[in-house]
C-alpha cells in the first residue's frame, strides 16, 4: 500500500463500497474529490496517476505542450493495454484451434502439404507423393 506525500495536502475518506476517495481543498477552501481508488487502499498506480495529473510537474512547458504530454501518456498507456488484450486474444484463439488442427491433420490418408479441393486432386497427390512411394 502506497502513501500519499504529505506535501500534496490530500486526505482519504472511506466509502460504503470499500473504496477510498482521495480529497483535497481548492483555493477557496472547498473540499473536492481528486480521485477514487480502485480498491480498499492506495496503490502505486494511484500515486503515479495523481503525479501525472499534477500541473506542477509541467513547469517549463506551455499549456498546450503540457496538455499534449499528458494526453500522450494516457493514450500510449491505452494503446499498450489494447495491444496486450489483442495479443492475448490471438494466443487464446490459436490455443483453442490446436486440438481441431491436430485432429484434421492426423486423419488417416491425409497428407500435410494437401492443398487441392477435389477428390481427383487428392488421389493424384497420394499416387505421386503418398506413403506407397
Amino acid at each position: 500500500m502506497a502513501l500519499i506525500p504529505k506535501s500534496w495536502g490530500l486526505q482519504t475518506k472511506k466509502r460504503s463500497d470499500g473504496k477510498l476517495d482521495i480529497v483535497g481543498k481548492d483555493d477557496a477552501g472547498q473540499e473536492y474529490r481528486v480521485r477514487t481508488t480502485d480498491g480498499p487502499g492506495i496503490t502505486d498506480t494511484d500515486i503515479q496517476e495523481l503525479r501525472d495529473a499534477d500541473r506542477e510537474n509541467y513547469v517549463g512547458y506551455s499549456r498546450a505542450e503540457a496538455a499534449r504530454k499528458y494526453v500522450s501518456k494516457i493514450t500510449d498507456y491505452g494503446n499498450k493495454q489494447r495491444k496486450s488484450r489483442e495479443d492475448a486474444f490471438g494466443d487464446d484463439l490459436v490455443e483453442a484451434a490446436m486440438p481441431v488442427s491436430y485432429a484434421l491433420l492426423d486423419r488417416k490418408g491425409h497428407s500435410a502439404p494437401f492443398t487441392g479441393s477435389t477428390a481427383a486432386y487428392r488421389r493424384g497427390w497420394e499416387r505421386a507423393f503418398g506413403k506407397e512411394n
